[in-house]
């Protein structure tokens, strides 16, 4: 069986591979592993996975047994930052399609793939993911050398980023004596002509159909195998990753100096090798593109060359271009790419260049205006402001991708961002006449995405704390995908008088709005202390603070928020709390405008006659908690859960804390 894999092995092994290029392996299939777990041990299991520690690509776990629904995040970004990433992390669209049939599942979501867990198997769609599976299998009283990993036969697709010419990789077969293992029917003649060819794959006594697309017009270039079994399939992807390192290599050896005379060019598929840095259309006849490069032949003729990843790339000879690595106009999952640029004789030293467009290219030394109309769809369109670069090299504030799809799992947290920042206007030459304390100064932070679109920044529990006596530095997290760059790019907003701003500037007013409708509270410490009664504290935050007594009661008016500012009034213990907890009577004569309530229903269907268990009510965007309240359920009546102060059934409080971090959700 491994006859073929040891003599491709061994000729590469053996051979000086210049060009490492790789195949993109695009299968997809559904895994599972057969279990049998009685329902009663579904909320055990879920206790002991949320004590796991699973992998940085885990996001969060949910155990849905018999309607009520627990959930525990394993990712801290999720319930300790403002989730203003929906353009950073993968959405959840494939959650409701795998467990609409399932009413009681475990499913734990990573970043690139969930896995679910049933009464009968856990199933899984990417190969990787099984290393989770093999930790969480003890949970289940189960040994991992007694499961079987098993899917539906594959139909395995890899696409590839440098065209096959069909020609030469029969050739190539012949010149390595591998045709006895890989052959085709077709002629020479057909092949030269041909945008699929089939090729018969011999491992042992097994054969398999190879179909081999070069379809350069519609960008289809792939190696497609069907019905193979889940044990065959990291052995054909170990021979195709060899043929393919063979054949690049053996194409570069008849385009320089080789005895075959062949001009074949190499065709590259730009897009799928840059990662979406280029389009797939080369019809620009003004578009230079990079070449793939033989570093020593560069080396003897004093060529300009570039590496990227394992290979090196070069401008076309005599074309006038010369090639460099690019770090603007395009998001690129990889960073920096290579591109071509026009060689120009004349030098100039130009500053300070203003201009108005996002794609624009921006170094350390310019200002680049922001666009007024940003914050137009909330209700401010603002006069001439700049936008300045600076670099923070941090690694508390990196973001940190997934290893497997690149997504995003670590985004920097609100307090190591605000650090960073201050430490870095400390030594920024545009606040050197600025006589400023960086302890005194409030940063407000927004991001900005490709579509221009506006969303909050370094904003904690849905709550901004600023000091009113304090300026306002205003940052903006660019996270437009026009640049290219390591790490998302941050900029100064400054107008052309100040680089600091008050409460009243109109950019302070429309972040504000933005923060407003994004349902974030904006509490003035200035205030905070004057309208505070009583609080209850959770790991060093507030989460209840109480806003009046109730007049002939021993019960508070609670409002509910996250502060990073500890009130310097009493505290209580949240085993306290329930006695203080107003009726829902009292929240009726107190409480304006409700809008929705937070309620867990008797029954599945809320129909007029069933009761309902009020916990609190919502007004606008303020959730007031009261004491649990049986109470008919009216049609219209809107539940809005409150998650971050939990509740049982019977009425009492559950306080999050380190410990303890699964929330029930009726």
């Amino acid at each position: 069986m491994f006859m073929l894999i040891d003599k491709l092995e061994s000729i590469v092994n053996n051979k000086h591979i210049k060009y490492k290029y790789y195949l993109n392996d695009t299968t997809k299939t559904l895994f599972y592993v057969s279990i049998e777990i009685p329902i009663q041990r579904f909320k055990i299991v879920y206790e002991e996975l949320i004590k796991l520690d699973l992998s940085e690509t885990a996001q969060y776990i949910i155990c849905n047994i018999e309607g009520i629904t627990y959930l525990h995040y394993y990712n801290d970004y999720f319930n300790k930052t403002y989730l203003y990433e929906q353009i950073l992390m993968n959405d959840d669209n494939s959650i409701s399609k795998s467990i609409e049939s399932n009413e009681n599942y475990i499913l734990i979501k990573l970043c690139h793939d969930n896995i679910l867990i049933t009464e009968s198997k856990i199933t899984f769609t990417v190969k990787e993911s099984y290393d989770i599976v093999l930790k969480i299998l003890p949970s289940f009283n189960i040994s991992p050398d007694d499961v079987f990993i098993e899917c539906d036969p594959l139909k395995v697709t890899f696409n590839y980023p440098i065209s096959i010419n069909f020609q030469l990789f029969d050739m190539m077969l012949l010149k390595y004596n591998l045709f006895f293992n890989i052959y085709t029917n077709e002629s020479i003649n057909v092949m030269s002509l041909a945008e699929k060819v089939i090729y018969t794959l011999d491992i042992y006594k097994t054969s398999f159909v190879m179909n081999l697309y070069n379809k350069w017009k519609t960008f289809n270039e792939t190696i497609q195998f069907q019905e193979v079994q889940w044990y065959m399939y990291s052995t054909i992807k170990i021979i195709v990753k060899y043929l393919y390192f063979l054949y690049i290599d053996f194409h570069n050896e008849v385009m320089i100096g080789s005895d075959l005379h062949f001009n074949i060019p190499i065709k590259i598929n730009y897009n799928k090798l840059f990662g979406n840095y280029y389009t797939r259309y080369f019809n620009n006849k003004d578009k230079v593109l990079p070449v793939i490069a033989d570093k020593e032949y560069c080396d003897r003729n004093s060529i300009r060359y570039v590496q990227w990843k394992e290979n090196y790339y070069m401008a076309p000879l005599n074309s006038g271009y010369s090639i460099n690595l690019t770090t603007n106009k395009s998001f690129n999952k990889e960073g920096k790419v290579p591109k071509c640029v026009k060689v120009i004789r004349n030098t100039s030293n130009k500053k300070n260049v203003e201009y108005s467009n996002l794609s624009s290219h921006l170094d350390e030394n310019s200002k680049g205006i922001l666009p007024p109309t940003l914050f137009v769809p909330y209700g401010f369109e603002l006069s001439i402001l700049y936008r300045v670069h600076f670099d923070i090299v941090d690694s508390l504030i990196e973001f940190k991708r997934c290893p497997k799809c690149y997504s995003y799992i670590g985004i920097p947290s609100k307090e190591n961002f605000i650090n960073s920042v201050k430490s870095k206007i400390n030594n920024s030459k545009y606040f050197e006449n600025e006589n400023i304390d960086a302890k005194k100064i409030n940063i407000l932070a927004f991001s900005v995405d490709n579509n221009s679109e506006v969303y909050p920044y370094a904003v904690t529990n849905y709550l901004y704390n600023y000091n009113s006596s304090f300026s306002f530095l205003v940052i903006m997290l660019n996270t437009t995908k026009l640049y290219t760059v390591s790490n998302y790019r941050y900029e100064f907003i400054i107008s052309s008088s100040s680089n600091l701003f008050c409460k009243d500037d109109p950019l302070v007013k429309a972040i504000f709005s933005l923060y407003t409708k994004n349902n974030i509270s904006i509490i003035d410490n200035n205030d905070l202390q004057n309208c505070v009664k009583q609080f209850v504290q959770e790991d060093d935050h507030v989460i209840l603070i109480a806003e009046e007594r109730i007049e002939k009661t021993n019960c508070y008016l609670w409002y509910s928020f996250y502060s990073d500012i500890i009130p310097e009034v009493s505290i209580i213990s949240s085993s306290q709390l329930e006695s203080l907890l107003p009726e829902l009577s009292d929240l009726y004569d107190h409480v304006k405008d409700i809008n929705a309530y937070h309620y867990y229903s008797i029954s599945k269907d809320n129909e007029e006659n069933n009761n309902i268990i009020v916990y609190g009510v919502w007004s606008n965007n303020k959730y007031y908690p009261c004491k649990a309240k049986f109470i008919p359920f009216k049609p219209g009546m809107k539940n809005k859960p409150y998650l971050l102060l939990n509740r049982n059934i019977d009425g009492s409080i559950i306080i999050p804390n380190k410990n303890n971090s699964d929330y029930m959700i009726y």
